[in-house]
């Protein structure tokens, strides 16, 4: 697609989303089927299709009406999976209740009561931080209600999934014991014992301990692979709804060396969602964000790695990790480093041939930094 269009397109589509959360109308605004379906791709990209209907139908733009139940169907299907997503919590947390196991809810639980309409708000996983002492427990909770274990004691989050979609990340901690994360690791130590509580066994962080979070969080997907653009409306909703003691935050974030990412983010989330001017630097961000998916692309990915490595280097560190990552990929061979040849192997044999597509696409991004 040309740049021009593309640019179009794009700022066209935040205005329409911005109306909606701002609860304004577009009555006056119609758009034809090829910017439409550019539209219809774009959200699926960025996982705001359920929020892109309800912005149509709220502002009353006008489109071709024989997409309108291809949109209503993802727009109902995101609603039935929040349904049941709370109800599959509400369980679980009166589990935890009932057994006193301390627990935190995290991230999209929380942030997506700042919509105008929850169920607009799409989320994959479910994301709780709770007392690592009672993991066997809360194992048992998810095997007697037919979960299937994908991760459990190797790595920062305890995975559970069951059809068709439920997914929940039981944190153990939030951020990986790598040198990428060396100040965040002490900073959110004992989070869980520090948090007031809300009632019974469930704790909450403030609002402005959220938002710190929020953006460490962010900014681990920022760099790595890059992050969509519900992280930006995310970031609105939520400045928008709540007053926050900034002084704080700041002060918190300088110590996290995240300041300036923060008022980045920040700055460019309300300007985008408030229909004013970027500058040249926020334009480039959103371009960023906007080619990057909910959760970054393997372009992305390489590209920084290439970038900060060099790409023979980056090759090499993607056959021979560091040992650290052993711990995630292969815990056998991070407890008995002996063994660390054999996983070596392992991973070589299953890139080339178990997950041939995956390593093929991600050669073709390395060729591309020559």
């Amino acid at each position: 697609m040309d740049k021009e269009v593309f640019n179009k397109y794009l700022y066209d589509y935040i205005h329409l989303l911005s109306s909606y959360l701002n609860n304004e109308k577009l009555d006056d605004m119609d758009i034809d089927d090829k910017q439409l379906s550019f539209y219809i791709k774009f959200s699926k990209f960025h996982s705001l299709s359920a929020l892109l209907y309800k912005a149509i139908v709220d502002t009353g733009i006008k489109i071709n009406k024989e997409y309108l139940p291809r949109l209503e169907e993802a727009y109902l299907s995101n609603v039935r999976k929040t349904v049941l997503f709370d109800k599959e919590r509400n369980e679980l947390y009166k589990y935890l209740n009932d057994n006193k196991i301390d627990y935190l809810p995290l991230k999209g639980i929380i942030i997506k009561d700042y919509y105008p309409d929850p169920a607009t708000r799409e989320f994959a996983d479910n994301d709780i931080l709770f007392d690592d002492s009672k993991k066997e427990l809360v194992k048992r909770f998810f095997a007697d209600r037919g979960y299937k274990v994908k991760s459990y004691d190797v790595d920062k989050d305890d995975v559970y999934l069951k059809d068709p979609f439920y997914n929940f990340e039981m944190h153990r901690y939030l951020f990986e014991h790598i040198k990428e994360f060396e100040l965040l690791v002490p900073y959110y130590e004992g989070l869980l014992e520090r948090s007031p509580i809300k009632s019974d066994h469930e704790h909450y962080l403030s609002n402005e301990d959220f938002y710190i979070y929020y953006i460490a969080h962010l900014h681990k997907h920022y760099q790595n692979a890059g992050c969509g653009l519900r992280n930006l409306i995310d970031c609105y909703v939520f400045i928008k709804n709540n007053k926050l003691n900034i002084d704080y935050i700041d002060k918190e974030l300088e110590k996290l060396e995240l300041l300036e990412f923060s008022k980045e983010i920040n700055s460019l989330s309300i300007k985008l969602f408030s229909n004013k001017e970027l500058d040249d630097n926020e334009k480039d961000i959103l371009l960023y964000i906007a080619s990057s998916s909910t959760y970054g692309t393997l372009g992305n990915k390489v590209e920084k790695g290439v970038k900060n490595k060099g790409r023979l280097k980056y090759i090499f560190s993607r056959i021979f990790p560091p040992v650290t990552e052993y711990k995630i990929l292969y815990p056998w061979a991070y407890k008995h480093h002996i063994l660390i040849p054999i996983a070596w192997t392992f991973r070589l044999f299953r890139g080339l041939f178990k997950q041939h597509d995956k390593t093929r696409n991600e050669l073709k991004e390395i060729n591309k930094h020559k």
